[in-house]
């Protein structure tokens, strides 16, 4: 994290602003969250900073800005909701991430996107499509940038997604499906129409849940062919879910086949599927 003296000093003035003395609070203190860390159990961790909820706490903005940029989501994600409970704090740190999303090294790029996404600033959004496009990132800094707008759930991040789907990274492409479902307001699959053809069983699998939930007929074709011939049973089985939500009496052929799949799962969704049918 870029000037993290400067940070560390605006938070802490922040912090110390308040008159309150440095242990008020529903309860724990900065040792007993320093020793959580020494102990480097994800529970305690996540524990301690839970029960420092409304710790007025300067000698804790170190730890916390620490536990900012651990190797753990849980852990990143407590230390995000312990500034989230500071609004000064909060703004001083979301300023630096945003930073950090369009100018550090991958690795900070995660934790901002993971801090910026667990606090739910929106105002970031313009800041993690930045990121986004940037070369030499990893899928675990693609993946966070995916996450936070999934946790946003603002439709102004579909262009986000959009473009994690054409990742060459498979996890990231299956990330921004699910994340496109969680966007509010979300009404348009149609570029997820095109994910059932992808390389990788995972996509594909993901994809189909997903147009099937919109009861997408323009996908339908496509997933009656992988309801019968895609080699991944979980593709089978999703595709054979989708074809009963999506409810065309079309699709009769391809679920009877598919009743008869040598994987019981597949063949007891699409016997739940036939029924759907009209």
């Amino acid at each position: 994290m870029k000037n993290i003296s400067k940070k560390l000093a605006a938070v802490a003035f922040v912090l110390g602003a308040s008159s309150a003395p440095a242990l008020a609070g529903k309860g724990g203190s900065a040792a007993q969250i320093n020793d959580a860390v020494r102990s480097n159990s994800v529970d305690a961790i996540i524990a301690e900073v839970e029960r420092a909820e409304s710790l007025i706490c300067e000698e804790c903005v170190p730890t916390m800005i620490n536990l900012t940029e651990d190797s753990r989501y849980p852990v990143r994600e407590v230390a995000a909701w312990w500034f989230a409970k500071r609004p000064g704090a909060k703004a001083i740190m979301v300023s630096q991430m945003k930073d950090d999303l369009t100018g550090a090294d991958a690795l900070h790029v995660r934790n901002a996107a993971d801090f910026v996404g667990a606090v739910l600033d929106y105002t970031a959004l313009p800041q993690l499509r930045l990121a986004i496009k940037r070369t030499g990132l990893t899928a675990d800094a693609k993946l966070a940038i995916v996450r936070a707008v999934g946790l946003m759930a603002h439709i102004d991040g579909n262009g986000i997604l959009l473009q994690a789907m054409s990742d060459e990274d498979a996890t990231v492409r299956a990330a921004a499906i699910v994340a496109w479902r969680d966007i509010l307001g979300q009404t348009d699959v149609t570029p997820v129409v095109g994910m059932l053809n992808d390389a990788d069983a995972k996509v594909r699998a993901e994809a189909a849940t997903l147009v099937g939930s919109y009861g997408n007929r323009a996908a339908r074709e496509t997933l009656e062919n992988l309801v019968v011939n895609d080699k991944d049973p979980f593709v089978r089985r999703n595709a054979a879910w989708a074809l009963g939500k999506i409810g065309s009496v079309a699709s009769t052929q391809a679920l009877v086949t598919a009743s008869k799949d040598t994987s019981g799962v597949v063949s007891g969704y699409a016997t739940a599927a036939l029924a759907n049918l009209k």
